[in-house]
């Protein structure tokens, strides 16, 4: 029995799709690639930091040789072609996978040494080597094909461990010791504390009857693992240390007199100017970005209903915002008699710091974010929970029905609608491999060298990577509209039954902060939805290494980053003053008999169409035939851009028509 004719491309999909899953579950490596490596990771490599090569069945019993394959990218510079025996490290066993540190002598052969160290990223295979147990055997090799890592010299924090190493060198010197080196494990921590060559004469170490072949095992209560462990603290002149010579271990007393003190340690330095940045983006961007927001939608909202809107504070109504502020912040707080008093209080700042957290991760630019997490789209689903809590408390404290009614709405809506909005993410993470915001960014680059397969064009974007993502992206931006409380999905603070929902008790600047992160949120999950859908701030046809090495394209990449996000606000506001309020069942019924399945299936397919991109068959077609994958992933790309285009186009004519039919002025000066 044939399936009907509209079905027949479905099936078609699906056939394909089971083709694909069940020939890359049954390929098999080539007669040398015996081991099945699966990825290669962190993405993201410091001086210092483990690179671990992943894999089935790779409990071996001895050590491996890493090569590089490929090109490194370096901005400023030209790519550079990498042959298979340039770079080389030796990688030693652990269970379930290989690891080899990422050391400063690899990072000159990659990055560059000293100060002319720069960021490189490498795009090619890792080949992975193992010796035969006997002499003359076959060498065991297995494959990481399209592996992207990012070698980057010393950050912050690597600055900080080297500068308190030389702090820890300087006191050796000072009390006479001459360290040698010993065991250490693969952090570079030593395993049997600090052993001593020589010890000079009259020193301070000399005193205290220290000798060589000695090992150092504490120092003033602190256990020495590495020389950074040697800095005193406190303001002692004597202080114990425990020295280990031969079988017995003894406690003496090593003068530091003279070594010199810091009040402020170096790592807690590092920590504040990472706040301070986190900070800057919190007061400098957010607030201003919430208020201008509010005047945004004033304007928007009266240009639909043929009104003049602000236009009495500032040019255009546009300090209209900062008189709203200044007259919330002088406005008496009321705190009711019979509420929660310090729930009451509360609540409001839980709401506040669930919106305001999330703009730590927010990748605002190529380097313009205050904390690239390697969790950030984690962090993101984290933190705004918190705002569900806070509406919950502030109807509970306020001891009113409605409010209580306005709570419970608002926490049963946003955690409801968090399922398919979290599993949209999911499948995102599941196409790039990665949580960090930059790395999802990244991964909507182009696929090849030339013009038109270089940078973030849109047929590279998350959105038009197949039909699938596509549904994915109207999913993620209409549970995220109910998740922040906009209309159609207003219940929670619904005027019409329940008055002002939580807020009802609220006054003054308490009731100014529920709305203030409110209109916070449409610009987070508007810049969150930019990032994971629609190329975040990549410019298309420029590659990351030639925006990196640009401070120019890097803020054109700021301003592009912005300009989506805008865009997305325009229609936020554009649905709120078009469509009408739904019932409560009606929005439970959205989310739990139409959003969840659908976004369900869209996993299924998402994991679907990983597995057959990414496995063994593909990867070896990959390696054979280069330009095939780009091509059949550019054709979907392509397509399915083409068809959002055609969609636009009826759009547009629709509109035009109904306009014309209505006889309505169309007035495309946007000032009074």
């Amino acid at each position: 029995m044939r399936p009907p004719l509209r079905l027949r491309p479905l099936f078609a999909l699906l056939t394909a799709l089971l083709v694909a899953l069940v020939a890359g579950c049954t390929a098999r490596p080539g007669d040398d690639d015996l081991l099945r490596l699966i990825d290669i990771g962190p993405h993201d490599v410091e001086v210092g930091d483990t690179v671990e090569i992943l894999g089935n069945h790779l409990d071996l019993h001895k050590d491996a040789t890493v090569t590089f394959e490929g090109k490194l990218y370096s901005p400023g510079r030209e790519p550079r072609d990498l042959a298979a025996g340039d770079v080389s490290a030796t990688a030693r066993p652990a269970p379930g996978k290989l690891t080899f540190p990422f050391t400063e002598s690899l990072q000159a052969k990659l990055c560059g040494s000293g100060d002319a160290a720069v960021h490189t990223t490498f795009r090619g295979t890792v080949i992975v080597e193992v010796p035969s147990d006997r002499a003359g055997g076959p060498v065991v090799r297995g494959k990481v094909f399209g592996a992207v890592l990012d070698f980057r010299p010393p950050s912050l924090r690597r600055m900080t461990q080297a500068r308190r190493e030389k702090e820890g060198e300087a006191v050796a010197s000072h009390l006479g010791l001459v360290l040698e080196s010993g065991a250490v494990d693969a952090r570079g921590v030593s395993l049997e504390g600090l052993r001593l060559r020589e010890v000079a004469a009259g020193s301070p170490a000399d005193k205290a009857g220290l000798a060589p072949d000695d090992v150092i095992l504490e120092l003033g209560g602190v256990k020495v693992s590495s020389v950074v462990d040697l800095v005193p603290g406190g303001s002692d002149e004597l202080v114990p240390i425990t020295v280990r010579r031969g079988a017995q271990a003894t406690v003496r007393q090593i003068s530091v007199a003279g070594v010199p003190r810091h009040t402020i340690p170096t790592d807690l330095v590092a920590a504040l100017i990472a706040l301070g940045v986190a900070a800057f983006v919190l007061l400098v961007f957010m607030a201003p970005t919430a208020g201008i927001i509010t005047w945004f939608e004033r304007r928007v909202s009266a240009r639909m209903q043929s009104r003049v809107g602000p236009n009495r504070a500032g040019p255009q109504g546009f300090l209209v915002w900062v008189a709203d502020g200044v007259k919330s912040i002088v406005k008496e707080d009321i705190i009711p008699t019979e509420s929660d008093k310090p729930l009451f209080r509360l609540a409001p700042y839980l709401v506040f710091v669930g919106v305001s957290a999330t703009f730590v991760v927010m990748p605002f630019g190529q380097y313009l974010i205050a904390a690239d997490l390697d969790i950030g789209i984690l962090f993101v689903i984290a933190v705004t929970s918190l705002v569900a809590i806070g509406l919950m408390t502030g109807g509970w404290a306020s001891n009113n029905k409605w409010s209580l009614l306005g709570g419970i709405r608002a926490a049963a809506q946003v955690m409801s609608y968090e399922i398919p909005a979290a599993i949209a993410i999911v499948c995102v993470v599941m196409m790039t491999g990665s949580l960090r915001m930059q790395d999802i960014i990244q991964a909507q680059g182009g696929l090849g060298d030339s013009f038109l397969s270089t940078g973030g064009w849109p047929w590279y974007w998350y959105v038009f990577k197949n039909p699938v993502s596509f549904a994915l992206f109207f999913l993620f931006f209409t549970t995220s509209l109910a998740e922040g409380n906009r209309a159609p999905f207003d219940l929670p603070e619904a005027e019409s039954e329940l008055v002002a929902g939580y807020s009802t008790e609220y006054s003054g600047m308490r009731y100014v902060f529920f709305f203030f992160a409110e209109w916070a949120n449409v610009f987070v999950f508007c810049g969150i939805a930019t990032a994971l859908f629609l190329g975040g701030w990549q410019l298309p046809g420029v590659a990351p290494e030639a925006q990196e090495s640009s401070l120019l394209l890097q803020l054109l990449g700021v301003g592009l980053f912005l300009v989506k996000s805008w865009a997305l606000i325009f229609i936020v506001v554009w649905i709120r003053w078009t469509l009408p309020r739904v019932r409560i069942d009606q929005l439970m019924n959205l989310c739990w008999k139409w959003f969840v399945p659908m976004s369900f299936i869209a996993f299924t397919l998402t994991a679907l169409w990983v597995m057959a991109t990414q496995s063994g068959a593909t990867r070896e077609l990959a390696a054979t035939s280069p330009l095939f994958p780009p091509v059949v992933q550019l054709v979907i790309g392509v397509g399915t851009f083409g068809a959002w285009l055609g969609l636009c186009a009826l759009f547009l004519r629709r509109v035009i028509y109904n306009m014309r039919a209505s006889k309505v002025p169309v007035h495309l000066n946007p000032f009074v």
